[in-house]
């Protein structure tokens, strides 16, 4: 390929690009907000769910390798 083909298919490919872009419904504030808290919502709840398998296992983990020990 020479250098003006290649050029043109960038140019083309740019253009593609940007008229892809203008297709894209984007979210209104408002949508983009309420999103945005419900993720942190769940994220947190996760969170909080996981931290207290992690406690819990290793509570237990502890205490039976600690009973097995003695």
């Amino acid at each position: 390929m020479n250098l003006t083909a290649t050029a043109a298919q960038s140019v083309k490919y740019l253009r593609d690009v940007r008229a892809e872009v203008h297709k894209i419904t984007w979210p209104t504030w408002p949508d983009l907000r309420q999103h945005t808290v419900a993720v942190v919502i769940v994220v947190t709840i996760l969170g909080v769910i996981i931290g207290l398998m992690d406690w819990f296992f290793s509570f237990t983990l502890i205490r039976v390798l600690g009973n097995l020990i003695r």
